[in-house]
């Protein structure tokens, strides 16, 4: 077994130093798409204060393409070929887009910690600005107060019309870097007050009101469909797990959906139902509000 490991590993190495990596190399400069997924991949990176280069993340892909690759292959190493390979490929993929998969849930868990904080700093700005502080006063005082991610937002935000860009512009650019619904509308209106004229603690009071109302319905909302969402889980994850230990009792019967052009049709047929199934689940349990 060991010898097999070693020698698929040898393999998976020389593939990717004599033909991933040059292919890869090759085909980057002329590919629009590479480049797009490229400054893509850049921006999510500094959104989240990662500062790693490019190259950094294609190593740490091709690390996870061999480990997981391997790790697939070791698990289902007792199966009938080629489940052992399949098993191999898909981990293969997996490790290629976990980067991608990562950066994802780290987006989403910052963008609602940021929509969190949101009240708690419309309610530092307002009692700022009842003080005497100025705008940029207030927001330097939200840099000092306030939690990440809000405090480092507020910060490019100073540090942006410190270099001579009007605040309402660098309100408005940190407005499509965190895509918050909440915090455009209170900066909007931030431009819309310094523009015509108005008080700023009122306005910020009023919508402190309303985005607290929008929270409260959210949470209502989430507990209506949390049980549309534990159905969307067990909807995806009931036919992987019974076909696991369908395996482990009877291996040579589930040997012919890998084996044989019907079991191949039959597994492609659940795969497509069982993924449709989960989005659709999914899609009935979300509610516009």
């Amino acid at each position: 077994m060991w010898e097999v490991l070693i020698l698929c590993f040898i393999l998976v190495l020389v593939f990717v130093y004599f033909i991933f990596i040059p292919l890869r190399r090759g085909v980057a400069p002329v590919s629009l798409t590479t480049e797009k997924a490229k400054n893509r991949m850049a921006e999510d990176l500094d959104y989240l204060f990662i500062f790693m280069p490019i190259e950094m993340v294609n190593f740490i892909k091709i690390l996870g393409m061999i480990f997981f690759g391997l790790l697939g292959y070791i698990i289902t190493y007792n199966m009938a070929p080629p489940g052992p390979y399949v098993a191999a490929a898909v981990c293969t993929c997996l490790g290629y887009f976990l980067p991608e998969l990562i950066l994802w849930h780290m987006k989403r868990r910052r963008r609602e910690k940021f929509s969190e904080q949101v009240i708690d700093a419309l309610v530092l700005m307002s009692n700022g600005l009842r003080s005497g502080f100025t705008m940029q006063q207030a927001l330097e005082m939200l840099t000092q107060e306030a939690p990440n991610p809000m405090a480092q937002e507020i910060e490019l935000v100073m540090r942006e019309n410190s270099l001579g860009v009007d605040i309402n512009t660098c309100l408005m650019n940190s407005c499509e870097r965190t895509r918050d619904a909440d915090f455009e509308l209170a900066m909007t209106a931030v431009n819309i007050a310094r523009s015509l004229g108005g008080n700023l603690a009122e306005i910020f009071d009023r919508i402190v009101v309303m985005v607290r109302d929008r929270k409260v319905l959210e949470g209502k909302a989430l507990a209506v469909t949390s049980q549309g969402r534990m159905q969307a889980a067990i909807v995806g994850l009931l036919p992987i797990v019974f076909g696991y230990f369908v395996i482990k009792i009877n291996p040579d019967m589930m040997r012919l959906m890998w084996t044989t052009v019907p079991g191949f049709v039959a597994l492609t047929i659940i795969l497509v139902l069982d993924i449709a199934g989960y989005f659709w689940t999914m899609k009935l349990s979300q509610i516009d509000y």
